[in-house]
């Protein structure tokens, strides 16, 4: 009865001790590698250009809906303008 309990302590200090130990072994710095460093710059500039294209993308889908908006007044105008030739059509 003794062993087990001196097996589990045993057990429990060593689980303790190996998380205690882990951030010695991760080789964490204060300051980031070139490589790092490197790898943050080409992030930021892919993200950069990424809001260039969604910005630029906005801007000709803005574009296009007032264009559309534009084609369905003109729709509609020459539709009424159709419609009313129809009826002076059947007038005589």
């Amino acid at each position: 009865m003794r062993s087990k309990k001196w097996l589990k302590n045993l057990a429990t200090i060593a689980f303790v001790a190996s998380m205690l130990s882990l951030p010695l072994f991760a080789g964490c710095t204060k300051h980031p590698s070139p490589q790092e460093l490197t790898r943050l710059e080409e992030a930021s500039h892919a993200a950069e250009a990424a809001e260039k294209t969604l910005q630029q993308k906005k801007e000709e889908k803005a574009a296009l809906e007032a264009e559309l908006s534009a084609k369905k007044a003109q729709l509609k105008k020459l539709e009424t303008k159709r419609d009313a030739v129809k009826a002076n059509a059947t007038k005589k």
